[in-house]
């Protein structure tokens, strides 16, 4: 009886080993079909930047980069963030500080962004931002035309 126990649960384990990626996926769906801001664009011709945040600023900045050729992706939540896509740029325009300078901290560090920009929402944080060499931007009567011309900027540089 306790071979057949043993045997069992050592089945169980190598087909829940095997199958792990499609459990995952039934575990944790993503559906960004629903999500009309979620636009991945993986065209090589155009170039792809990240915009973390939650507000409607957000979907603004999106609008203005595409009028100049930028294609953008926008990200609600930091753990749906997939480090392997090749950004070329990351704009942190989220109401928090601390979720901007995070959201810097990965793309700087783990996806090798080196055209960053973000908000800067407090201005007691500025010199966080300046310690780690982030490019910021004043929150006070920013405009998404603010922060696609200084990606643009950026981007001849």
């Amino acid at each position: 009886m306790n071979y057949i126990l043993v045997v069992s649960m050592i089945a169980v384990f190598l087909i829940g080993f095997i199958f792990i990626d499609d459990i995952y996926k039934i575990a944790d769906p993503i559906e960004f079909a629903e999500d009309a801001s979620y636009q991945p664009c993986y065209d090589n011709k155009l170039t792809q930047a990240l915009i973390y945040g939650d507000s409607d600023f957000c979907i603004d900045i999106s609008q203005t980069l595409q009028r100049h050729n930028i294609c953008s992706e926008i990200l609600y939540d930091i753990n749906q963030l997939d480090k392997s896509c090749p950004y070329k740029f990351l704009i942190a325009a989220s109401k928090s500080d601390l979720d901007n300078l995070t959201i810097c901290a990965i793309g700087l560090k783990m996806m090798g962004i080196n055209k960053i920009l973000a908000v800067c929402n407090k201005q007691y944080n500025r010199k966080i931002y300046e310690e780690n060499h982030i490019l910021y931007l004043s929150a006070d009567n920013l405009l998404a035309s603010d922060i696609a011309l200084k990606l643009l900027n950026i981007r001849e540089k």
